[in-house]
């Protein structure tokens, strides 16, 4: 089938709308509250407004279906004209914010704002500098309905700098079945908010601030906090760097998504004043050592015929997934994999096993984390992470925000030379790397549980299978007999991401039709990855370049699979004894409680 654009022909496929038509075919169209990962398009911005031959007046591109012999055009005068009018609208209640906004120089609204050559003055009367200052607190503080929230830890509201899109609406109901928001009030007042106005109390996934054209929805703030740490000489400053983070970071300077900048990043943190820097990614196969050990002690207590085993077990890095499981599954807490994360294990390591090393004293040691979650502030404050009311992280801060200090101190990000992370907790493998990628951590703890059970190395040991982006993958890993392993053993497992999909697994374990041994699950699309604090924007192409740079890196380091790491045995050998020991237990592992009352 085939449309006119602008007088030019286009192919099309039934059900597409002209606005895809157009994206596909790099024909600009503005728009505000149109994203592919989030449908319907509603048309609620009327910015993405055209003409046809079929329609008197002007359309939203985002909800005209294309037609055979349909006629579009896309630019002209009257679409120009009712275009500025319905962005001016938008961009009225924003005018005088832009300079302290999380989002300046990375806004939608901005940046069609300053396309469109929207100005500032256009809002206010032509007065002197003074008038014009006192003009623009009345515009402040005269506005309706405003809603600031900053009760959790981990997002940042302010409706000030809502344009009523509507996205964090459909994410958090479409993509994570949460239903956080909504539309309040009706008429002129109407506003997207919580119900009833009440604080966000949600899994603080953040994806609500990684889809929110503007600075609505953000993370929350903690530099002013982390610069304080920096400027104090009696702490020693430790920052510890996630998987994912060095192959997204790259693009707030303008590099491609995927480009592997682990080098700069210590750089980076060494100018920003840093005492040491170590690689989560070293906790990433630290995690790895305790969960596949957890899964096989599950397994050979499901065989030996112990019905109080709880099978399937889930993985527990994500605290997001964790947090949902606690406030709406409780019944299914057991279920979760007793192991920190990798943050946390990091942070656990640095103030006992590093601290008594260095006969340092755990409240003079401030670990600082960047990381791809929002929720990972949230993890970080959990009370029974800490000890004598000690935090094992300090603070848990967004690669957007590591990205805004960087710039803020103005380093040159991409000319920093590459610096390597100290190597007592930042040596890695392959498998840590994976935990970036949903799947990854299934993988890793494959490739440990694989050869713990049958006893024998093997040069490649790939599980393809649970790769990709399909929201819900499921495969049968045969285990095959050896000197160690009497029988063959199949282990049934299901990879996970997004919560929509997470719950389905959850549905079916409660009608008691799920069979699985090993789930894995990651809140954000494509995992870590796609996490709610990595740069904007975000899309599936994005992820998916993303995505590539960590199995190439995977594929080409030389040690692949977590229990080769040799500093993690070095760790187990000197200090933890073995996976699953008392002291690994005490410091590696933790509880879970039942928050659907909170």
């Amino acid at each position: 089938m085939q449309i006119k654009i602008n007088n030019k022909i286009y192919n099309f496929e039934k059900g597409e709308t002209v606005l895809e038509i157009c994206r596909k075919n790099n024909i600009f169209i503005p728009t505000l509250c149109q994203h592919d990962d989030l449908l319907p398009a509603e048309g609620v911005c009327r910015l993405c407004l055209v003409k046809t031959n079929k329609h008197r007046g002007l359309v939203t591109s985002c909800q005209t279906k294309a037609e055979e012999y349909l006629e579009v055009t896309t630019e002209d005068v009257d679409i120009e004209k009712a275009r500025r009018y319905n962005l001016e609208l938008l961009w009225a209640d924003h005018a005088g914010k832009c300079k302290n906004c999380l989002r300046n120089g990375n806004c939608e609204l901005q940046d069609l704002a300053k396309k469109f050559k929207i100005d500032i003055d256009d809002f206010v009367p032509s007065l002197d500098q003074f008038e014009k200052e006192e003009q623009l607190k009345v515009l402040k503080e005269n506005l309706k309905n405003r809603v600031v929230d900053d009760v959790n830890s981990s997002i940042y509201r302010d409706n000030q700098y809502c344009i009523e899109c509507r996205r964090c609406i459909k994410v958090c109901k479409q993509i994570q079945t949460i239903e956080s928001y909504g539309m309040n009030h009706r008429s002129i007042e109407t506003k997207v908010g919580t119900p009833g106005e009440i604080p966000l109390d949600c899994i603080f996934c953040g994806q609500c601030a990684i889809y929110c054209p503007t600075a609505a929805i953000t993370e929350k703030d903690n530099l002013k906090e982390v610069e304080e740490i920096l400027a104090d000489n009696s702490k020693m400053k430790i920052f510890q760097v996630a998987p994912s983070v060095r192959f997204t970071i790259g693009e707030e300077f303008g590099l491609e998504p995927g480009t592997l900048v682990e080098g700069k990043i210590v750089s980076a943190l060494k100018e920003l004043g840093a005492d040491l820097i170590f690689d989560a990614t070293f906790s990433a196969d630290l995690t790895i050592m305790e969960e596949a050990h957890e899964l096989i002690q599950r397994i050979t207590l499901k065989a030996q015929g112990n019905h109080e085993v709880r099978m399937p077990m889930f993985t527990s890095c994500c605290p997001s997934w964790v947090l949902y499981v606690e406030k709406y599954w409780p019944q299914f807490i057991g279920n979760l994999s007793s192991c920190k994360s990798p943050q946390q294990m990091l942070g656990a390591m640095i103030k006992t096993y590093y601290a008594e090393k260095k006969k340092i004293n755990r409240k003079n040691i401030k670990v600082i984390s960047v990381m791809p979650c929002t929720s990972k502030k949230y993890e970080a404050n959990r009370k029974e992470l800490s000890q004598d009311g000690d935090q094992e992280v300090d603070i848990a801060i967004t690669a957007r925000e590591f990205a805004r200090l960087v710039k803020k101190k103005g380093l040159n990000f991409k000319n920093l030379p590459d610096k390597y992370f100290d190597r007592i907790l930042g040596v890695h493998t392959g498998a840590g790397i994976l935990f970036g990628s949903t799947g990854g951590v299934m993988e890793a703890a494959l490739r440990t549980a694989y050869e713990s059970i049958t006893c024998e190395n093997l040069d490649n040991l790939d599980f393809k299978v649970i790769r990709g982006n399909g929201g819900i993958r499921e495969a049968e890993i045969v285990i095959p007999k050896s000197k160690c392993l009497v029988k063959p053993l199949t282990i049934k497992v299901a990879v996970a991401h997004e919560i929509r999909n997470a719950r389905k697994i959850l549905e079916s374990l409660d009608r008691g039709a799920c069979d699985y041994d090993f789930v894995e699950v990651m809140a954000c699309p494509s995992g870590c990855l796609g996490g709610g604090g990595q740069p904007i924007p975000t899309d599936s192409k994005i992820r998916a370049m993303r995505m590539k740079a960590i199995y190439e890196r995977d594929r080409n380091l030389p040690v692949r699979k977590s229990h080769e790491n040799e500093a993690v045995q070095e760790l187990y050998k000197s200090y933890l004894g073995e996976p699953g020991s008392e002291l690994a237990e005490e410091l590696l592992h933790t509880r879970y409680f039942d928050r659907s009352e909170e």
